[in-house]
């Protein structure tokens, strides 16, 4: 649980020391494996204690060049959830309070979450505004920039986990930051939200 409550701390951003480095890629290499043989109890543990972190974690895009350890180890948990809970056999073991306990560690996480993605969001566009008249920018960069930025995969994770609010939620934010070429693409925003719906 220790490194679920300090992913800041660890996953912040990469080391300059190359030694360092290489061990901060490997540890977010190694959680994930131990994540594949937790429990429903155990992932949702794993999930209230990032979002109990006295410290935001850093969520961002996976690739990214700050380090996208903290998203690789979260973005785990929740596909080891949908595995469970999607799996027949496994489902079966978890009774209606382990499932409560997960959707509360869930629903909590995805507030994280949100809310990182509308604070990215507000200062891409507070910038975009401040430099668009003298620099030249045309009106599709600002959600270019934003779709760079944002935790797609974890989004995409959450997915599986979200209700119907949540999933209205997501819809209206890839509405707004998802570059107009690539929105129309999908045939625009009045269709139900889908892993290809959310920015990337």
């Amino acid at each position: 649980m220790a490194i679920f409550r300090h992913l800041r701390f660890l996953f912040g951003g990469l080391p300059s020391d190359s030694n360092a480095a290489e061990t901060t890629i490997n540890l977010a290499k190694t959680v994930p494996l131990c994540v594949c043989g937790m429990d429903l109890s155990a992932l949702s543990a794993c999930l209230a204690a990032v979002v109990c972190s006295s410290e935001q974690p850093p969520l961002r895009p996976v690739g990214s060049s700050a380090g996208d350890g903290a998203s690789i180890i979260i973005k785990s948990v929740l596909e080891r959830a949908t595995e469970l809970l999607t799996d027949r056999h496994a489902a079966k073991n978890y009774s209606m309070s382990n499932r409560a306990l997960w959707q509360a560690s869930f629903d909590a996480f995805f507030v994280l979450l949100t809310k990182y993605c509308e604070n990215k969001y507000d200062t891409i566009m507070q910038s975009w505004r401040m430099q668009a008249p003298s620099a030249g920018f045309s009106g599709s960069d600002a959600p270019r920039a934003i779709s760079r930025e944002m935790p797609v995969e974890l989004l995409r994770a959450s997915l599986p986990h979200t209700n119907e609010h949540q999933r209205m939620l997501l819809v209206d934010f890839a509405q707004r930051s998802m570059p107009v070429n690539r929105y129309n693409a999908h045939g625009g925003g009045n269709g139900p939200i889908t892993s290809e719906s959310v920015p990337s």
